[in-house]
């Protein structure tokens, strides 16, 4: 559904991007989250998904199975253009941008191993980066783009949170548990993520020790305490924050802690209705999620203390996946 333009979509803390399968199957849309007006920068028979703004909010990463299986594209939101920037063999998933807008990062099934990968913002110089024989998960660039976070699911040995320069030879490993979900703060001294041992989830931080470096043995601080789950966290802009999604009421709700786990909050309030995937906006003071409350998943905007709550989709397909 065309409302607007590409053009009249600014680089601004407006910006949204999610998927929408209102048209019959999942395409990427842009969203303005003060006007609620959107555009279609996607428009095929294909599915394409997990769409990701760069960190000037002119260009959009996404995946699509067009060629027939997952490729990594980008459209730029000026120009209108789209360019595929992936061409091997086998799955390429999860683009991530670099802090500088220049490289994405991504995870590849072309060698036959799920691996992380390294390639340049127009797609050249693809170079992998890890070599491990369990699956592996790419969380976020640090701020200063000197480390990627990425977690191994599968075997002891390897599994866990670990680090890689992208630039460098170094690679280093946080923990040793069924760790996932990882997230670097704003200001680079911690890392939020999930853990999933002893059948819930848990939300714990990585702290980097005073005047060290992440060579040596960070802090680790558990910071939500339920028998229940406690997922999808992620830092506000200002690294004092930290929106979650708990179960802990009876159902999915968004709340918001401090960095430290203290003062958790809920934010929505909508019994027997799936609250889920919350993300901050840039400039910290709103939050963009998915809520069930009229049945499909809709996409709603709130303040950052959970007021002034919008709802900015309305169809009858599912909407979800928003990154601002």
């Amino acid at each position: 559904m065309l409302l607007m333009g590409l053009a009249c979509f600014s680089p601004s803390s407006n910006a949204i991007v999610y998927v929408s399968s209102v048209d019959g199957d999942t395409e990427v849309i842009l969203l303005d989250a003060k006007s609620g007006e959107s555009v279609s920068l996607t428009n095929n028979g294909s599915a394409d998904y997990g769409p990701r703004l760069s960190p000037d909010g002119k260009q959009i990463a996404f995946l699509s199975d067009e060629s027939g299986d997952l490729e990594i594209n980008v459209v730029d939101r000026k120009t209108e253009t789209l360019i595929r920037l992936t061409h091997e063999a086998g799955d390429d998933l999860s683009p991530r941008w670099s802090p500088d807008g220049e490289r994405l990062a991504f995870i590849s099934h072309r060698d036959g191993q799920p691996e992380v990968y390294l390639m340049n913002a127009d797609g050249s110089s693809p170079t992998r980066i890890t070599s491990n024989s369990s699956e592996e998960f790419l969380g976020d660039w640090s701020p200063d783009g000197v480390w990627l976070v990425f977690n191994v699911l599968g075997d002891e040995e390897e599994r866990g949170l670990w680090l890689r320069n992208p630039d460098g030879v170094n690679l280093v490993r946080l923990t040793t548990g069924l760790d996932y979900s990882p997230l670097f703060s704003s200001d680079g001294q911690r890392i939020v993520f999930v853990r999933g041992e002893g059948g819930e989830e848990e939300i714990y931080t990585l702290s980097k020790l005073e005047r060290r470096t992440w060579h040596d043995e960070p802090e680790l601080t558990r910071l939500t305490q339920n028998d229940v789950s406690d997922r999808t966290a992620s830092w506000s802009p200002d690294s004092k924050s930290i929106v979650f999604v708990s179960s802990r009421d009876g159902n999915s709700e968004v709340y918001t802690m401090r960095g430290d786990g203290s003062k958790q909050v809920r934010l929505t309030n909508n019994n027997e209705v799936e609250d889920l995937t919350p993300v901050w906006s840039r400039d910290g003071k709103r939050i963009a999620f998915v809520s069930h409350l009229y049945g499909e998943g809709e996409i709603f905007v709130m303040g950052s203390d959970g007021i002034n709550q919008l709802r900015l989709t309305s169809n009858s397909s599912e909407d979800h996946s928003p990154n601002w």
